[in-house]
């Protein structure tokens, strides 16, 4: 196994600037485009996180503007941190794949089998009223999450994880100052544009336990992510994962077949606040930086 990612003579001060620059447009970006979207007079509270519906011009912003912002900076204030990763050219290919396949549907099942167990958690291949069956949520979803998380790891791993990398911090510090980029990127999606009733679904936590816990979750997936993104040199293998994680997770939990009473979603729960969830991802990611660094 072997790190792919190219940093030929970086500048870390350009990196540095290319950073801040990135990290403001994508923390604090989608605030302004939910005034645009209020001042316009557009619905929020409604979105569907698998599809379009229900979805705003300024959501749309939220995600094309730090993608735009990133290949800008990448072109026109050349930084030498490496690549996009776009290539599906890198060593072990196969291997990498199936790994970013099998590992969400392994921690669901280790997750909610558990869960069950303790009795806390019931899952059913029936869904709540009005919603589609499981396997037809899966299809319809993926066309969208392929579109919309390959813009999302283009931004987060594709240019600030490359970019993080050439900062010279030490260690698991990149793919943690990414983490909180990304944490705060999402920040406009749970608290505005989500409908209100599927957030409560995700999560039975207030607002001030649930937010440092999904900070932590974010900052636990993302060391993941990066090392998928630093071992490979791909962001390839980090959209596949993306895209079965959100996938699978959002029907099961918002469509009612995976049921799990009081607080038990912060501790077996398969989103990312779930402390299961942060050793399981956060510890397979810490593992390959071992490995990678070792």
């Amino acid at each position: 196994m072997t790190a792919v990612v190219p940093v030929t003579s970086p500048s870390r001060l350009r990196a540095r600037v290319n950073f801040a620059i990135f990290a403001t447009v994508a923390a604090g970006g989608g605030w302004l485009f939910v005034a645009l979207d209020r001042s316009a007079g557009q619905l929020v509270g409604t979105a569907a996180t698998t599809s379009t519906s229900g979805s705003t011009p300024g959501q749309g912003l939220w995600i094309l503007v730090p993608a735009l912002t990133a290949l800008a900076l990448y072109f026109f204030n050349r930084d030498g941190a490496g690549s996009l990763g776009l290539t599906l050219r890198f060593a072990a290919r196969a291997r990498w794949f199936g790994f970013a396949a099998v590992i969400f549907p392994v921690a669901v099942v280790l997750c909610a089998g558990a869960a069950t167990a303790a009795g806390v958690a019931a899952f059913s291949w029936t869904p709540a009223t009005g919603k589609p069956p499981l396997l037809e949520a899966i299809a319809t979803a993926v066309g969208f999450l392929l579109v919309k998380n390959l813009l999302e790891e283009l931004i987060f791993r594709g240019y600030g994880t490359r970019t993080a990398m050439a900062l010279g911090l030490p260690g698991v510090a990149p793919h943690v100052l990414v983490g909180v980029v990304w944490a705060s990127w999402h920040l406009p999606l749970y608290l505005v544009w989500m409908h209100p009733a599927d957030f409560q679904t995700t999560t039975s936590l207030p607002w001030s336990l649930f937010l440092p816990a999904f900070f932590a979750g974010i900052v636990a997936l993302s060391v993941l992510y990066g090392e998928l993104r630093v071992r490979t040199g791909s962001i390839w293998p980090g959209v596949v994962l993306h895209t079965i994680s959100n996938a699978l997770s959002t029907p099961l939990l918002l469509n009612g077949h995976l049921r799990i009473e009081g607080h038990a979603d912060a501790l077996l729960g398969i989103a990312p606040h779930s402390l299961a969830s942060m050793l399981l991802f956060g510890g397979a990611g810490l593992y390959l930086l071992r490995r990678r660094t070792r």
